[in-house]
Parts: C-alpha cells; sequence; structure tokens
C-alpha cells in the first residue's frame, strides 16, 4: 500500500479532532443540534488551521440521520454513501483552477438539482479569493438566496480580497493558530498511535518551527521521521530543520544584550559554515528574544524551557531591560522579508545584529534611560565585586537637566522654603571604602525604585560615613534635609538599605545642626535651584 503522509492520514473526520478551533466547533455544533443551519459560510484564516477539514466534518454532519455532539456518526447509510468516491452531494471546487466566471454559471444551473442521498448539496470553494471579479458578481445573487437544500462554505487564507459584497452574505469564522502546547501535544498522540519512540523536546521544536500550522507541523514530522526511523530526537530534528539548539540562541542573545560584537560575528560565522539557514536563525533569534521578555514580565511563564535553561532565561532576563530587549526583537523581525528575497542574506543578518548591539546608534529617550541603567548595573556589579568608587562633587546643573528633573516631580513633592536652614558647616571627615559603596548602592537602588527627588537630594550629598550599621549622612542646606527626614521616605531608604545589603539591622541618620528659622537665605535658594530646577514654589 502507498505510503499516506502524517498529515492526510490524520486529518480530523469528527469535531473532537480539531484542535485549537474550540470557538468554532462549538458554534456549529450547537448549529448541527438546534437545527438552525445557515445558507452560507466563510472560513478564513491561516494555512493549516482546519478550515477545509471542518467544511468537510460540517458538510457530513448536517446530512447525518443521527449525529454524535454534532459529527457525522460515519455508521448510517448517508455518511457511507457521502464517504464514497462517487458522491454528489459535497461537491468541493478548487477556485484556483475554476476562477472564471463560466464555472460559476455551471455552478448555478447545478444548484436547482436536489441532493441525491441527504438533506443538503454542500458547495465548498476552497481559496475563493482568486476568483475573478466577474466570477464573484455571478455567485452573488445565488449566494444571497440558494434554493433551500443548498449550502454554500467558501475557504481563504486571504479574505482581504473578498468584496464587501460577498463578505456580507455570509456567516465568517476565523480561524486561529494553534498553540504550541496543542500541536505537541497531536504528535504525542499520533507518535503512541504508530508505536514511534521520541523525545518531547523533539515533538517541542517541531511543534514552534510549525508556527501555529498543523500541516506544516505534520509536514515537517514528516521529513525527520524518514531522517530518523527508530527514534525522534531533539538533535535529529535540529539537524533536519536545519535549526539551532539552546546553547547558540542564549549565547547569540547574550551577545547581542551586551554589545559584544566580537562574540556575535564569531558564532553567525560558525553558525554558516555549519550549513543553518540564517533566515531560519533570525527567526528563532526572535522567538527567544520575545519568550526572554515574556519571562521577565510574566511571572510563573516556563515557555517550554527545563529548569536548566529557564533558570539561564531568567538571568539573562534580569540584566536588561525591556527596552533593549525589544528593541532587538524590532530589529530582527523587521528583515525577515529581506532575508527571505536577498542575494546576501549573510551581510543582512550580521548588519541587524551588530545594530542590535550597538546602543549608541539610538538617540531617543528611552534609549538613552536604558543607557543609564545598564551602566549603573555594571556599578553595582563591580561594587559587589570588590572595587570602590569615589564619590565625585556634582557637577552644575544645566538648565535642560533641571527642567527635566522637575517634569519628574508629582505636585505632592513640591518643593517649599519654610525648612530649617544651617548655616554652619560641620567639619568633613573622609568616608570609608565601605560607605562610599553602600552610598552607591542605595542612590542606585532608589532611582530604580522611582524616587526621584529622594535620588537627587541623596546624590547631592558628600559628608557621610557608616558607624556600625548606621549610615549617618551630615547635611548643610534646607532642601536637603527636608526631603532626608521627610517621614513620607523614612520606608523608602530602608527598604533601599535592606535590598542592597539583605540586612534589617541597617539604619539611616540625616544630621544637621539648625540655627534659625523662617525666610531662607539666597545662598539657600541657590542651593535649592541648583537641586531641583528653577520652577520652586515659596510659601508665603
Amino acid at each position: 500500500m502507498a505510503y499516506v503522509s502524517l498529515y492526510r492520514k490524520y486529518r480530523p473526520a469528527t469535531w473532537d479532532k480539531v484542535i485549537g478551533q474550540n470557538h468554532i466547533v462549538t458554534t456549529l455544533i450547537n448549529q448541527i443540534k438546534a437545527g438552525s443551519v445557515g445558507h452560507a459560510y466563510l472560513f478564513t484564516g491561516t494555512r493549516g488551521t482546519g478550515k477545509t477539514s471542518s467544511a468537510k466534518i460540517f458538510a457530513r454532519a448536517v446530512n447525518c440521520l443521527s449525529p454524535v455532539n454534532g459529527s457525522p456518526c460515519g455508521k448510517c447509510e448517508v455518511c457511507k454513501a457521502l464517504g464514497g468516491s462517487d458522491n454528489i452531494d459535497i461537491i468541493e471546487m478548487d477556485a484556483a483552477s475554476n476562477n472564471g466566471v463560466d464555472e460559476i454559471r455551471e455552478l448555478k444551473e447545478n444548484v436547482q438539482y436536489p441532493p441525491t442521498v441527504g438533506k443538503y448539496k454542500v458547495y465548498i470553494i476552497d481559496e475563493v479569493h482568486m476568483l475573478s471579479p466577474s466570477a464573484f458578481n455571478a455567485l452573488l445573487k445565488t449566494l444571497e438566496e440558494p434554493p433551500a437544500h443548498v449550502i454554500f462554505i467558501l475557504a481563504t487564507t486571504e479574505v482581504h480580497k473578498l468584496p464587501q459584497t460577498i463578505l456580507s452574505r455570509c456567516m465568517r469564522f476565523d480561524f486561529r493558530l494553534v498553540s504550541k502546547s496543542e500541536l505537541t501535544d497531536l504528535l504525542g498522540r499520533i507518535f503512541d498511535d504508530i508505536g514511534y519512540k521520541y523525545e518531547r523536546e523533539a515533538a517541542e521544536i517541531l511543534a514552534v518551527h510549525g508556527e501555529g500550522s498543523v500541516r506544516d507541523t505534520l509536514s515537517l514530522t514528516d521529513m525527520c521521521l524518514s531522517y530518523s526511523p527508530d527514534k525522534l530526537t531533539a538533535d535529529a530534528v535540529l539537524e533536519v530543520l536545519g535549526a539551532s539548539d539552546f546553547g547558540t540562541l542564549h549565547s547569540l542573545a547574550s551577545s547581542v544584550l551586551k554589545g559584544d560584537v566580537e562574540t556575535i560575528l564569531s558564532l553567525t560565522d560558525k553558525v554558516y559554515e555549519r550549513g543553518k539557514g540564517l533566515s531560519t536563525l533570525n527567526k528563532e533569534l526572535a522567538e527567544f528574544f520575545r519568550e526572554l521578555i515574556t519571562v521577565k514580565n510574566v511571572k510563573g511563564y516556563r515557555g517550554g524551557y527545563n529548569d536548566e535553561e529557564l533558570k539561564a532565561v531568567g538571568e539573562l532576563a534580569d540584566r536588561y531591560d525591556n527596552f533593549r530587549i525589544a528593541r532587538a526583537m524590532k530589529l530582527l523581525a523587521g528583515v525577515e522579508n529581506a532575508l527571505r528575497y536577498s542575494t546576501q542574506p549573510r551581510i543582512i543578518f550580521e548588519a541587524v545584529l551588530v545594530q542590535a548591539a550597538e546602543m549608541n546608534t539610538e538617540t531617543g529617550t528611552e534609549a538613552l534611560v536604558s543607557r543609564v541603567t545598564a551602566l549603573e548595573r555594571q556599578l553595582r556589579d563591580m561594587e559587589f565585586g570588590g572595587y570602590t568608587v569615589k564619590a565625585e562633587s556634582k557637577p552644575a546643573v544645566s538648565a535642560q537637566e533641571a527642567a527635566e528633573r522637575i517634569s519628574a516631580l508629582s505636585k505632592k513633592d513640591t518643593v517649599t522654603e519654610e525648612t530649617p536652614v544651617f548655616d554652619s558647616t560641620p567639619v568633613r571627615k573622609p568616608a570609608s571604602d565601605k560607605a562610599v559603596r553602600l552610598m552607591g548602592l542605595i542612590i542606585t537602588e532608589l532611582r530604580e525604585s522611582g524616587y526621584g527627588i529622594l535620588y537627587q537630594a541623596l546624590r547631592a550629598q558628600e559628608d557621610y560615613d557608616l558607624d556600625g550599621k548606621t549610615l549617618t549622612v551630615r547635611v548643610r542646606d534646607a532642601a536637603s534635609y527636608t526631603q532626608l527626614t521627610d517621614p513620607a521616605y523614612e520606608g523608602a531608604i530602608s527598604a533601599a538599605l535592606k535590598a542592597v545589603t539583605g540586612d534589617n539591622g541597617y539604619s539611616f541618620k540625616c544630621v544637621g545642626e539648625k540655627k534659625e528659622t523662617g525666610k531662607a537665605k539666597p545662598e539657600d535658594r541657590m542651593r535649592l535651584v541648583d537641586l531641583f530646577g528653577s520652577k520652586l514654589t515659596e510659601k508665603k
């Protein structure tokens, strides 16, 4: 007996075998049970999602003498007759090769004849968008008011090409892409049915490359079964598909995010020398970045990774912000068509990877914030590694920077000038290395936590030290004292201390000698402007 491909052998014959389309299956089953069947249906969606299979099931079910849960029983006389090759009550028409007005006129002449065995005569017109304009016009009247014994089912992958006059006459059903988990489970059931040994990871890789299409997934599976007839392994699937393993994708993504162009070019050269397709690698890497940003933002998401892989993905995601990851993902997705049709795909692919790695090519505000955040994280890593960072005097604030700072302040954080003013300056003691490291960590933590004013006030301080587990800051101006002693910020500083030390025993203390109260002196107002910009509210 001739070999039958998997997608033909396992084409669903009942509704319970259709996967990923519950919203459509439930609706059609209810119509069949209630006897409220329409006269014209439009099935649209990506290739291989079950449009034609569903049309055939529906055509047999509406004619079945005793449907089982809305599906054809397959045992009654009508089901047996409709399953034969000489069946003339279910007519399948390929509009790609029969797209002229003459074919539609012939169809109009035949619809008047009643069915021979069933209740309905069903016309399934596949790829209906290929009909010519004159053929559509010839079909309109019959589609709107067909004989009572006729049902039309139109199927297409490009619904946007259909005239609005056709769309308005049909009951439309949109078929969705099938999820990776459903495709993986389907492959598992098929392998179990044919007694074939397999690794689940291999099935998951096939499901990913099937891209939501059941037919494409089963076609790829056929190729892999021929390559590895005894057992399907992940390595065998990667070899057949020309795909890359987790280690390659992780290393390449990590190099892109940290801007390591040398490693990027070395890895792509190795992949290219192995004969792997760059279009496939581009698609896989874009998908890896999508998984990366999902793991970063969706609590509990695993993405099909094992424990070791999930840990590696989580650690990589934690080191970079959403903008940097999403930027790389967008750049890779944007060159898919260029790679497919270019005569030099390697040049295009390597160019986009280098562009993704070079953050200084982006000049927008989000890019600048991302670069600053990355630098601060590197600074924190250096401090944890034992390096010391010297505290520097705060440079003069430009008008633009002052405006940016003041725009970040909320209304509740408006600075007033009715606070105590300090006149005398305590003798400054040089801070210990440990105090310097701790202060740097706290400042960074406050900035990442969104406490803009507190971050600015603490960053400006130069006189501080660590006594045991108490970080003492000695301030000389009213503005800083107001912010650092505000009870509303006490919890934020305590949380920052705990976050960077991992110890609840650390405390923060702000001190200064008060000389007088009342109206601030000119030099104090200048200090406020230096800290927060020129837009100050002076409380009378």
